[in-house]
């Protein structure tokens, strides 16, 4: 499966939300809707994310990997939520350090060994500022896949 093929325009969001619970719970019943994660989904992502949080802070933008274990997954995909104003979470690997998020990267991972690649990916995007800004700057789901795309073409070739 190649990397754009995570995306669905279904599962791309422009949030007006105040708080991490509104956008997991928007994203989530989006996922679940669509059959692409089972109903537990919800409570096993927010659980997780209360104990391993995933904020990330990459130069000017604050990011989030919200993802849980694979049994709460029917198919993979990454749904990607932009905020319009930034809600605040946990830096990875603290409970005290706080991060505005911009964008988060909802993932769905079912086969367990393709984690490690989804996240470098993931990963190599939050590393592209070009990328990121055009992400938050874009105005409707095809404008996001498309960036999706552009992106995966660049790093591909």
């Amino acid at each position: 499966m190649a990397f754009e093929e995570y995306f669905k325009e279904e599962l791309i969001f422009f949030l007006d939300t105040q708080s991490k619970k509104e956008a997991f719970e928007q994203m989530t019943s989006a996922l679940y809707e669509h059959g692409f994660v089972k109903e537990t989904y919800l409570q096993a992502v927010s659980e997780r994310e209360e104990l391993y949080p995933t904020g990330l802070s990459a130069a000017e933008w604050g990011l989030a990997i919200p993802h849980t274990d694979h049994i709460h997954v029917n198919k993979p995909v990454i749904a990607l939520g932009i905020l319009k104003e930034p809600i605040t979470f946990f830096q990875m690997g603290t409970d005290d350090m706080e991060v505005d998020v911009n964008i988060i990267f909802m993932l769905a991972i079912k086969n367990p060994e393709s984690q490690l690649w989804v996240l470098q990916m993931v990963t190599e995007i939050i590393q592209d500022s070009e990328t990121l800004e055009k992400l938050k700057k874009s105005s409707s789901k095809q404008q996001v896949i498309s960036i999706i795309e552009q992106f995966c073409n660049k790093v591909t070739s």
